[in-house]
């Protein structure tokens, strides 16, 4: 019960209620929540700075305390944006600048992440160093460029210039993170302003328009396209397109204007086009768009299925039934002029399934 209240009294601040719990005893380092987390974390987080006071001068609980995840509660000052006791913490309360977890986040990760420019500010202003590396290689930048904080960024541009380019184990920059979270305007400051490359890849081929169609980000695919030299036929290392990532992800338009901006229908290595990902996905939108830019529907992958054998396989009847329709030789109707010779009513074209799917190859390319 004891342990509870204490909890309790730290995260409202009560520090009468913290005082007799001391006085009787039964404050410990020991009292955590499920998570590791002990008083002072609480306190911290929950912004009482004369509770973190009390229970590190006059309780000596450690001011370094870790919880499971090697979080201190300098962590959380950071990420809650508690400039106030984060600074005490720091110099008054014995904790490190540049303390880690166990994945090798620091404060100023944290205080990018969260978007807390102030905190940004000071951390850099008191020495934590900008190029401190997390255990999978990311910089406070591209933490920054994940929260979508322009103020957070600059600070951290200015404060470490060549981290611009700087990409983690997994390959993405700090423009890749900026893209796969929508962040235009972090997007156009990286490019313009700090010269980030566009063509940079994550490890699986991924590139930044890739990353903004995957996750529906109209804006910034249209101005990646327009103003910068990123390419619409820049293939994953599975020979996936932006069209590919668009389809699957059921972004109709994205799809419709990478399409009139001129992207071509490629195949993936597996002999997949985006139909074949919009109808796996059951995007019914997307295949609706994909035909009307004329993309043949009886092409087959390399294990030989179409898209409406994938669309009905995954259970997207409405698509697999879709695409049948759309798959049936339209009737003709055959006239015979003065001439004797045969022609077609002037608004229908003679189509067979052979002549579309050749056809349809032609266009593409893909024969």
């Amino acid at each position: 019960m004891e342990e509870v209240q204490a909890l309790m009294a730290s995260k409202d601040g009560d520090v009468a209620t913290l005082e007799r719990l001391f006085e009787a005893g039964t404050l410990s380092p020991s009292i955590t929540d499920e998570l590791g987390a002990g008083l002072v974390h609480h306190a911290t987080r929950a912004g009482h700075l004369e509770c973190v006071k009390f229970l590190v001068q006059r309780a000596k609980l450690p001011s370094n305390q870790r919880a499971h995840n090697g979080a201190t509660p300098v962590h959380d000052a950071a990420a809650t944006g508690n400039l106030a006791e984060l600074c005490w913490l720091v110099r008054d309360g014995g904790c490190g600048l540049q303390d880690q977890d166990a994945t090798g986040v620091s404060p100023l990760h944290l205080a990018a992440r969260f978007g807390h420019p102030a905190l940004v500010e000071w951390l850099l202003r008191e020495g934590h160093a900008a190029t401190l590396e997390t255990l999978e290689g990311a910089l406070p930048l591209h933490h920054a460029a994940v929260s979508g904080d322009l103020t957070c960024l600059k600070l951290l541009t200015a404060a470490h210039r060549s981290g611009v380019n700087q990409q983690t184990r997994n390959g993405a920059s700090p423009l890749y993170l900026a893209c796969q979270e929508g962040h235009l305007h972090l997007a156009q400051f990286l490019v313009k302003d700090c010269g980030a490359d566009v063509r940079l890849r994550a490890l699986d081929g991924m590139s930044s328009l890739h990353a903004a169609a995957a996750r529906g980000h109209y804006s910034l695919v249209v101005w990646l396209v327009t103003f910068t030299d990123i390419g619409l036929t820049a293939r994953d290392n599975e020979g996936a397109t932006a069209l590919h990532f668009a389809a699957r992800g059921g972004h109709t338009p994205i799809l419709d204007r990478l399409l009139l901006m001129g992207a071509p229908i490629m195949r993936d290595s597996w002999g997949g086009t985006p139909l074949h990902d919009a109808a796996e996905n059951g995007h019914m939108e997307c295949c609706q768009t994909l035909l009307s830019h004329r993309v043949d529907p009886f092409l087959r992958d390399e294990d030989g299925y179409t898209a409406m054998d994938l669309a009905e396989y995954h259970g997207h009847q409405d698509c697999a039934q879709y695409l049948r329709e759309m798959s049936r030789p339209s009737k003709v109707m055959i006239m015979t002029n003065s001439f004797g010779s045969q022609w077609c009513h002037p608004f229908r074209k003679v189509t067979c399934p052979t002549h579309v799917h050749v056809q349809g190859e032609a266009l593409m390319g893909l024969t």
